[in-house]
């Protein structure tokens, strides 16, 4: 059209104004040259264009009272019934932007073909279109035009587009009412940059709902239609174009009979009435980010991993409701933040997360919460990395030895079971490495005792009797199913091994793996603990409760089914051997102390050999916490204790790093304790029997004081295999055992030691 002269343009002007109306009511077939053909195909694709899409509207998260989260769109909307906004909005828009609306049938003939004659004759482009064509318009572009070329071509300022347009205002005014047109209309378009909707507009620029707009508003927004970003009146620059484009809509609807002409007076002579309640959008942006954007992103992470990913969660209106416990929340984050505050130049490296998971299925997520707050500024301590959820890198130390411990259950190992815990050792995997220590233990102790003190020698014969591949799958089975993942996704430094990372710990021969040296995710190894609170029944942990959808149904995903990761006797068995964390010589009987901890709860502490990280894992009958702490910047530090703070490794080996029982455990009793408070006390489930004594095989009989032959042949006959020693002046006659390596348990076949006397 812009090649043509002025001439050439009123030709064709004047063609297509002749032939719109045969080709809007005759079939696509008829033609007048290629301009006609042209008219033809754009109103024959007009059919494929139906106005039924779903229009985008923001979707809520909300915690599990119902209270905002956070909001997010990609077109920020609310839809509302016509009857929901304001009679001044609807006669302001039909007065400015169609006055003819009540008397058409989607298209104002006159209007339509003098813009397109205006159009023909010069190089800019005239309006003409009705309310119904503006709507199709709309539709096309904010609804159906999904690529940036569908969005330039559904805006298209050619008389090509306005006749497919006016073929479609045709359609859509034989199919609904004016009223329905009309609450489209006021439902899609834009009032300003990024509002879309009466109701959204009138939130963001009011502050009130859309039945709820003065005159003087609702001309306001009637004026913003035409140009939303030069009307804009909460940009500084547009103030008084914005002013004076409304006092021209009460002029207008003045002289319409829509209002009376004191009405629109009285009007003019009112400030702006803005109230600007700005609508966050997205977990950075929303109120309380800082405390609840870790769970409004997992939420999305998790959404996304359901089929739901971000843009079609932002454009479904619907209402997701988290699992999010705000009283949780709220103890989880000040226990997190007055053990570690992160705006202190010593402690800003410091990460010190909480992850709290409910018992019982669906296994509900009920916080996820850190000292540094979710956000940008990183010099008021803010980060948005997912540090609940994701893989802390520097392991949780000896939390892992859980596993160790259930696998040998599994195997036949009781509670009562004694291992050696001499001051090293070393493994059949690793020769040459030797495990110490931390502190003085006894030479020999029960597992129940193991697990309440933590000595890293018996765990390391432990997993080395049970084996490796049953540790690191029994880790799998309580929670850690990141470990099912790509060994690259967990830790970087097996990228491309082309396994899973729990084949990699077996095929790469960790030994440490007991002593909790792999990346693990907080939320995981909150869940570790559910699971044995739950009867050994382990379940996905999900935050979400429902979502429903913009018609008020319920949306539905695939989530993982439960499984019985090991017998319920098991779990309970080991909830009650862990008991003994809290108490006595436990490694967390200081802090429950400290704290006036009085309630059931089994636990395990954790730290890492350099103290760059340290963790517990708690759990109570009702619902599982971990506490995980570590240097989450790039090239990680130790952390020291009063005042925690980042050290280097000399000072932390040097008796001052933080251990397990240390911050970790004082922040998961200050997180529990208020939800304890007032609370009568409850307990597990008995322990089993079996899993205490363990199976026949693990049992070892007392030969002391017996022949040698016949203590050969009853350790023989219980499965074990016989060496002897022999040791002189043992005080009793030849032959007669006088002590054996093993009583009153071993591992299944284990060799047990007989010293005998020479006489």
């Amino acid at each position: 059209m812009r090649a043509l002269n002025g001439f050439g343009r009123l030709v064709l002007g004047t063609l297509l104004a002749g032939v719109l109306v045969a080709a809007l009511l005759l079939p696509a077939a008829v033609g007048i040259g290629s301009a006609t053909n042209a008219v033809a195909d754009a109103v024959d694709n007009a059919q494929a264009d139906p106005l039924d899409g779903q229009v985008p509207l923001r979707t809520t998260i909300t915690d599990s009272t119902g209270a905002t989260v956070a909001t997010l769109w990609k077109q920020n909307r609310v839809w509302v019934p016509l009857a929901s906004i304001s009679d001044y909005l609807q006669k302001a828009v039909v007065a400015m932007e169609d006055r003819r609306f009540y008397a058409h049938t989607g298209v104002d003939w006159k209007g339509t073909v003098r813009a397109l004659l205006r159009n023909s004759q010069t190089s800019g482009t005239q309006g003409g279109s009705t309310l119904t064509q503006q709507y199709v318009k709309n539709y096309l572009y904010l609804v159906n035009a999904k690529t940036e070329a569908e969005k330039a071509d559904a805006i298209a300022t050619t008389p090509i587009r306005k006749l497919r347009e006016a073929k479609l205002a045709l359609q859509l005014e034989q199919t609904h009412t004016k009223a329905e047109v009309l609450e489209g209309y006021l439902n899609l378009v834009a009032f300003g940059p990024s509002q879309y909707g009466a109701e959204a507009a009138s939130e963001w620029f009011f502050g009130t709902s859309a039945d709820k707009l003065s005159l003087a508003q609702a001309a306001l927004l009637a004026g913003m239609v035409n140009n939303p970003p030069k009307y804009n009146p909460l940009d500084e620059s547009h103030v008084e174009d914005s002013r004076t484009r409304r006092n021209l809509v009460l002029d207008v609807m003045a002289s319409t009979g829509a209002v009376s002409k004191e009405a629109a007076d009285e009007a003019k002579q009112q400030d702006l009435g803005l109230n600007p309640q700005r609508i966050p959008n997205g977990c950075v942006n929303a109120d309380n980010s800082a405390v609840n954007g870790y769970f409004c992103q997992y939420v999305l992470d998790y959404l996304r991993n359901a089929g739901f990913d971000n843009d079609t969660v932002a454009s479904s209106g619907w209402t997701v409701k988290a699992t999010m416990d705000p009283k949780v929340t709220e103890s989880a984050k000040a226990a997190a933040t007055q053990q570690v505050d992160p705006t202190k130049a010593e402690t800003t490296r410091i990460a010190n997360t909480v992850a709290v998971v409910g018992k019982g299925e669906p296994r509900k997520v009920l916080a996820l919460v850190a000292n540094r707050p979710y956000g940008l500024d990183t010099s008021q301590g803010q980060t948005v990395q997912r540090l609940p959820t994701t893989f802390a890198p520097l392991g949780s130390g000896s939390t892992f030895k859980i596993f160790t411990a259930a696998a040998a259950m599994a195997d036949g190992y009781g509670t009562n079971y004694v291992m050696q815990t001499p001051a090293q050792v070393s493994s059949p995997l690793a020769p040459g490495r030797v495990f110490k220590n931390a502190t003085q233990y006894p030479d020999s102790m029960t597992l129940a005792q193991a697990l309440a003190t933590s000595p890293n020698t018996g765990f390391i014969n432990l997993e080395g009797d049970v084996g490796l591949q049953k540790v690191a799958d029994m880790s799998v089975a309580l929670g850690l199913k990141g470990y099912s993942l790509d060994a690259g996704d967990v830790d970087p430094s097996f990228a491309g091994a082309g396994t899973d990372y729990a084949a990699q710990v077996v095929a790469q021969k960790i030994v440490s793996f007991t002593l909790g040296v792999s990346p693990v995710s907080p939320l995981e190894l909150s869940n570790v603990g559910a699971t044995l609170a739950s009867d050994g029944k382990w379940c996905p942990p999900t935050p979400v409760d429902t979502i429903t959808d913009r018609d008020d149904k319920l949306v539905t995903w695939t989530a993982a089914a439960c499984e019985q990761a090991v017998p319920a006797e098991l779990a309970r068995t080991l909830a009650v051997a862990m008991e003994g964390d809290f108490t006595g010589n436990g490694t967390a009987a200081t802090a429950a102390k400290g704290a006036g901890w009085n309630w059931t709860a089994a636990g395990k502490t954790g730290t890492t050999q350099e103290y760059r990280s340290s963790a517990f894992l708690g759990f109570t009958p009702e619902m599982s916490a971990s506490v995980v702490l570590w240097d989450s910047e790039p090239r990680p530090q130790g952390i020291c204790k009063d005042p925690i703070r980042t050290c280097s490794t000399d000072e932390a080996l040097n008796g001052n790093g933080v251990g397990g029982g240390g911050v970790p455990a004082v922040t998961w009793m200050n997180t529990m304790k208020p939800l304890k408070d007032g609370q009568p006390n409850t307990f597990f489930a008995p322990a089993s029997p079996q899993y205490i004594t363990g199976s026949a095989n693990t049992q070892v009989p007392d030969v002391r004081r017996k022949n040698i032959d016949d203590a050969k042949a009853q350790l023989t006959a219980a499965g074990f295999k016989v060496e002897v020693a022999t040791r002189q002046n043992g005080g009793a006659a030849q032959n007669i055992v006088l002590d054996q390596s093993a009583f009153p348990t071993a591992a299944p076949g284990a060799t047990i030691i007989i010293t005998v006397s020479a006489g």
